[in-house]
């Protein structure tokens, strides 16, 4: 049984693209796997805060960027 799961910043997590990353990643799956695992396939879409999230040891900078950046 393939287990996806992907988290992403809260902010991006929406009713429209939600079951797009599902489709999209059972699709990949079966592309390598192949279409039998289609129907045992889970996938977890996870929504987090910047605050929530690291790199290098450090939190994310969650600051907007800048109009001229």
């Amino acid at each position: 049984m393939p287990l996806i799961e992907v988290k992403l910043y809260d902010r991006r997590i929406n009713d429209e693209f939600v079951p797009q990353v599902i489709e999209k990643m059972t699709d990949a799956m079966c592309e390598l796997i192949g279409e039998d695992v289609r129907e045992h396939t889970w996938v977890l879409v996870e929504g987090l805060s910047p605050k929530q999230w690291g790199i290098g040891g450090k939190p994310v900078d969650v600051a907007p960027a800048s109009a001229g950046a």
